[in-house]
Formats: C-alpha cells, sequence, structure tokens
C-alpha cells in the first residue's frame, strides 16, 4: 500500500511524511511529482494540488482532504470516483474552536466599537450585555461547529444552532431544516457560519437573511467565502442593521486589494487563519483510515458526495 502526499497547506511536504510515517512506520510514501509506478498509488492526501493535474491512478482506493472544504474536489471533472475520508480530529478541531469562540467574545464584548473609539481618542463605557442575553447562532452544527457551540453553551451563552437534518440535543437548542430557518435568524444577535459549501449554501448569507436578523446582530463567517454576498453585508451594516461582521473567508482569496469590504469600520477581515493543520492532529486519522480500509470495516469520516459534505 503505497500513500501518494501532495503539498501541504502548511509545513513541508517533508515534515507531513516524517509525521505520517510515525504514525504508520511501513507505510511507503511518495511526495508529489514523484509518483514512480501510478499502479502503486492505493491512497492520496491532498492538500495544495489542483486536480487539472490529476494522474491517472488505476488502484487508488481513497482520497483524504487535508482541509475542511471540500467544495472545489468534488465538483471537479477530474475528482476519481473513489471514496474522499476526511482526515480532521474526529472530536472537532481545537484550533477551529477557539477561533470560533474568541470572534464570538470579540463581538459579545463589543471589541470592535471599542478599537473605533482608541483611534477616535473616545473614552466611553459601552452597555454591555450578560453572557444569558446574549443569542448566539451556529449554522451548521456538525464537526466544526458542534464543539464551539458547547464552549460558549459552558459559559452562559444563550446558544442555539441550525442544521439542515433533523436532530435533537439535550445542551443546545436545535432548529432543523429550510422550515425552521427562519425562526433561528429571528433568534440570533450572533451569527456564525460553519456551514459547508453546497448549491443550497450558496450565498446564503444575502440581503434576506440579513433582515430576518435582529437589529444590531453580528455575523462571523468561518464557512467559505461564496457563502457571503459582500454588497448584500456591506448594505446591511452601512443601514446600521447589522453592527458588525467578521469574515475569515472571502471570495476570491486572498481578498483584492480594491475591495471595499478592507476599508469597512465595522468589517474585521482575517486572511483564512481559522485552522492550521499539522501533521501531528492529521497522521492518527490518516492511520486509522488506512487501517479501517485494509480491514474492511466503514470509515468513520467519509464524505457523502451527494450532500456535498
Amino acid at each position: 500500500m503505497t500513500l501518494l502526499l501532495t503539498q501541504p497547506v502548511q509545513g513541508t511536504i517533508e515534515q507531513w511524511r516524517d509525521g505520517i510515517l510515525r504514525e504508520i512506520p511501513d507505510l511507503e510514501i511518495r511526495l508529489w511529482p514523484d509518483v514512480g509506478d501510478p499502479a502503486d498509488i492505493h491512497y492520496m492526501l491532498v492538500g495544495r494540488f489542483n486536480l487539472d493535474d490529476m494522474p491517472d491512478l488505476p488502484n487508488l482506493r481513497l482520497m483524504m482532504p487535508m482541509f475542511a472544504g471540500i467544495d472545489h474536489l468534488i465538483a471537479h471533472p477530474k475528482m476519481p470516483d473513489v471514496p474522499l475520508v476526511r482526515v480532521g480530529p474526529p472530536g472537532g478541531d481545537p484550533a477551529m474552536t477557539e477561533y470560533a469562540v474568541l470572534h464570538v467574545l470579540r463581538h459579545h464584548r463589543n471589541m470592535p466599537d471599542y478599537l473605533a473609539q482608541q483611534r477616535d481618542k473616545v473614552w466611553n463605557v459601552i452597555p454591555q450585555k450578560l453572557p444569558r442575553e446574549q443569542r448566539v447562532g451556529f449554522m451548521g452544527f456538525g464537526q466544526m461547529a458542534e464543539p464551539p457551540a458547547r464552549v460558549l453553551h459552558g459559559m452562559g451563552f444563550d446558544v442555539a444552532a441550525w442544521a439542515r437534518s433533523d436532530r435533537q440535543d439535550a445542551d443546545i437548542e436545535m432548529f432543523c431544516g429550510p422550515d425552521r430557518l427562519d425562526d433561528f435568524f429571528a433568534r440570533t444577535d450572533i451569527l456564525v457560519c460553519l456551514l459547508p459549501l453546497t448549491t443550497e449554501t450558496d450565498g446564503i448569507l444575502n440581503a434576506q437573511t440579513f433582515a430576518k436578523l435582529p437589529e444590531g446582530a453580528s455575523v462571523i463567517n468561518l464557512g467559505r467565502g461564496s457563502h457571503l454576498v459582500d454588497a448584500d453585508l456591506t448594505a446591511a451594516l452601512d443601514s446600521g442593521h447589522l453592527a458588525g461582521a467578521t469574515l475569515d473567508t472571502t471570495k476570491p482569496e486572498p481578498l483584492p486589494a480594491d475591495s471595499p469590504l478592507w476599508d469597512h469600520e465595522r468589517v474585521t477581515i482575517m486572511p483564512h487563519t481559522a485552522r492550521r493543520v499539522r501533521p501531528s492532529s492529521v497522521g492518527p486519522q490518516v492511520a486509522e483510515t488506512i487501517r479501517r480500509d485494509k480491514a474492511g470495516e466503514p470509515q468513520l469520516w467519509a464524505v457523502d458526495r451527494s450532500a456535498g459534505y
């Protein structure tokens, strides 16, 4: 069994090779573009790789993306007809959890307004809600969204989540299905988007969505840049209906220098820094995925390509 390793999103390809070998010492790993005999390749770990360059790998058994966003893989015409299996930590990525909590707390504690006051040399105390008075809503309740939702719930915030399919939870109020989306928006003061990008969620952060949020709400997009309609966001901010926004993802990336989002005083732009995937966090899942494949066991983190996640 041979793994083809492509350029990682962080670190060097040699560091990733060595990290995976610590988990699976007997695994043969080839470093792209050194494929060798294509028939030898059974597994492929995909990082910064253009599927336009995808070679014919006749014995490929599965592909493992290093990242959360897989829409560009699913939609690509050269995506092989093999399972896609996620390799993120099964309990959620701690980096995403701390990042989501950080930005919810920033908006909760009025940090964008305080920074604006500092620039203007204004000393003014802004009225502060208690956590139980702050309604946080997560769009999505999967591997990336559930852990920060639970952390914030544990801190006393009024946390809810919206999911496409029915789900019950003892701690988090769930709004399930398209029919409950408007109710979810109406009760949400800080909206956190961690949805996968599908045809249904493309452009979901739009003027209609923003109008359904309470006046003074804030939006945090940690999903994909295509979730957001930029012009609708700036219009909602300029009208005063939304109080602020934090964008970790944009379309395109990097955000062009002439985008009005850069200069908007109520927008925080982050250069897609929520997650920093490392071999130490991915290696154990790669090892488990290969073990399950060899044993003929079902994969725990397989992607439903028809659903898009």
